[in-house]
């Protein structure tokens, strides 16, 4: 006989706390004693609404990579040819340290 991983009043705490979000999937998880991907994937299977958050962005938005390039030169007071092809996080964090 297989062992049941969630209860019926498990299974309804999460229908009740509907719709579904990462912070609460792991708050459920702490309570319930699963975890957070767990809270997830049973609340996919039971068809209850998961929101999943959105990604962090690589960079602010608007501020292309020209821009970025174009203040770090401005900062420096120096031409630096090839400093376009550094990728946007790279521009981030050199404009962050100046």
């Amino acid at each position: 006989m297989t062992e049941v991983n969630y209860t019926a009043e498990m299974v309804a705490r999460l229908h009740a706390e509907a719709p579904l979000d990462y912070a609460k999937a792991k708050t459920l998880g702490a309570e319930l004693g699963k975890t957070y991907r767990s809270v997830i994937a049973k609340a996919k299977r039971e068809g209850i609404e998961y929101v999943a958050k959105a990604p962090e962005p690589k960079r602010p938005k608007g501020v292309t990579k020209a821009d970025m390039v174009a203040e770090i030169e401005a900062k420096l007071e120096a031409e630096l040819p090839g400093l376009s092809k550094a990728p946007s996080q790279t521009l981030t964090a050199i404009l962050g340290a100046l």
